[in-house]
């Protein structure tokens, strides 16, 4: 999604949407086309309302709202205060990003004959995403975990009290008074439960959490309180004295350095600048005129009509997916796209209109499966099927010649993608309690998108008495003016279109 807006207007490529450019290439002629694009943005559209481009990653309390490996240390401290709504708290996390991709193409197209011409393109991508985090720890309540070090003379201690315990209740030293009997009971299985909870939350390799409670805030409080109430009742009514070792818990709240290296550590996650510099999908098609009655003689205007069809390929690379805000060269997986583009005018005054279709095909992909903005880590990595949403676009391209061969034009276009279908590539990818429909969740979109420039066609010794190089050029300013639904990038975009045309024979 992070590069819809790239492909959107896409949809109706620069060798038809040039306004007053040859929409097929004549006969014998060899097209070369030198295209190019930049676009930045820092925003987005939300279902249609504009936030940070980075707002996915931003929290008043950020937890396990944003990192799903935070989940199971939350019910272990809620098992242990009795809270069972607790969740950790690292802080408000603010994310902002700026984005940039340049896109250059080589294109050819040869003109098979007058009505028919074939045409292939490969992009060259550099996309770039510049992050700025900011953490205030101002209500946090969790801290980096000290570790397993921290925490081996506590469980030695705890381990040699609970085997004290059971050596006591085996011997029968409480089956004189069945009060203190059943305390002893109760007692064994309290603690044989809170141990567990404690390992699993401080020290177990497998399970321990890279955040826990600060010893200062009220949860800590309430964990050390829990442990203190446990070796009171050892010592004082079971005759278990020797318990008197506490948990460490940190004594600071978690920071932006911190937060780094959860995300760097145990998450594998990198959320620093991104550069990306490779090839993009590259296309291959064929356009048919249907009607060209476009310039005829002295005749301004006209019309003229072309169909094409083109496959694109997936040539390019994904974003990385340890890289939450990547934006990749490529999309992954193969288009199909039929257009539709029709012009019409008289004298200096007239219109490009197009159409277009996209069918995206599934492909098999590998991902770290979660919803938009959750940062999972390694244990969420599995291989999915996606069937990405079809795309339908409309365009219509108003121009003022200021001479025959120059006009300024602007230009209007809608499109609108359907949702995504994600599933699990066979039932040994499938991730316990994990829907891959989460893969699809704001993935129907659809925007508007205005645009002003100009353009040159001089169709040379093309034409009726012409002579020189036949050549078009164009440039123009794009930006989304609105997005229903989905998230579309808030971009600014810079288009330019050269091309010459080479006569074989």
């Amino acid at each position: 999604m992070r590069r819809l807006g790239i492909l959107a207007c896409l949809v109706v490529p620069s060798r038809l949407a040039g306004q007053l450019a040859p929409i097929g290439v004549p006969a014998g002629t060899l097209r070369v086309e030198l295209d190019g694009s930049i676009e930045t943005f820092d925003r987005r559209f939300r279902s249609g309302q504009r936030e940070s481009y980075a707002a996915d990653l931003s929290s008043p309390a950020l937890g396990s709202d944003r990192i799903p490996v935070l989940a199971d240390a939350e019910q272990r401290i809620g098992r242990i205060t009795g809270n069972t709504g607790y969740r950790l708290n690292l802080g408000a996390l603010t994310t902002d990003a700026l984005a940039d991709v340049g896109t250059g193409f080589l294109g050819l197209g040869l003109g098979l004959t007058s009505r028919i011409t074939i045409f292939g393109r490969i992009p060259l991508v550099r996309t770039r995403v510049q992050t700025n985090m900011d953490l205030s720890s101002a209500s946090a309540d969790a801290g980096l975990n000290p570790g397993e070090a921290g925490q081996v003379t506590f469980f030695q201690d705890f381990d040699a009290a609970l085997a004290t315990l059971t050596g006591k209740l085996a011997a029968g030293d409480y089956n004189g008074d069945p009060a203190t009997r059943a305390l002893a009971d109760a007692t064994l299985a309290e603690a044989t439960a809170l141990r567990a909870d404690l390992f699993g939350l401080l020290s177990d390799p497998t399970t321990a959490s890279p955040v826990v409670p600060t010893a200062g805030s009220v949860t800590g409080a309430a964990v050390l309180g829990r442990v203190t109430a446990l070796q009171s009742t050892l010592a004082t009514s079971l005759a278990v004295p020797d318990f008197t070792e506490a948990p460490e818990l940190p004594t600071a709240p978690l920071g932006e350095d911190g937060l780094r290296q959860v995300l760097t550590g145990p998450l594998a996650l990198r959320i620093d600048e991104s550069r990306v510099t490779f090839r993009g999908d590259a296309e291959a098609g064929a356009a048919i005129t249907l009607i060209d009655g476009w310039d005829r003689g002295r005749r301004r205007g006209g019309i003229r009509t072309a169909v094409a069809a083109l496959v694109r390929l997936p040539t390019g690379i994904r974003e990385r997916s340890e890289r939450p805000l990547d934006i990749g060269t490529g999309d992954g997986h193969t288009d199909v796209q039929v257009e539709l583009t029709t012009d019409l005018g008289a004298g200096a005054f007239g219109a490009r209109l197009a159409g277009s279709y996209v069918r995206q095909l599934a492909s098999n992909l590998q991902v770290r499966l979660a919803s938009p903005g959750v940062l999972a880590g390694p244990e969420r990595l599995t291989f999915v099927r996606r069937d990405p949403g079809d795309i339908i676009g409309v365009t219509i391209q108003p121009f003022f010649r200021l001479a025959r061969t120059f006009a300024l034009q602007a230009g209007l276009q809608h499109w609108s993608r359907k949702v995504d279908q994600v599933s699990y590539r066979s039932p040994a990818d499938a991730l316990p309690g994990v829907d891959p429909a989460v893969l699809a969740e704001e993935t129907a979109a659809n925007a508007t998108v205005l645009s002003v420039g100009m353009t040159y066609s001089n169709p040379g010794r093309f034409q009726s008495g012409g002579t020189g190089l036949p050549v078009d050029a164009g440039w123009s300013y794009e930006r989304v003016i609105r997005a229903g639904s989905g998230r579309v990038p808030d971009a600014h975009r810079v288009r330019g279109r050269f091309r010459v045309y080479l006569g074989l024979w």
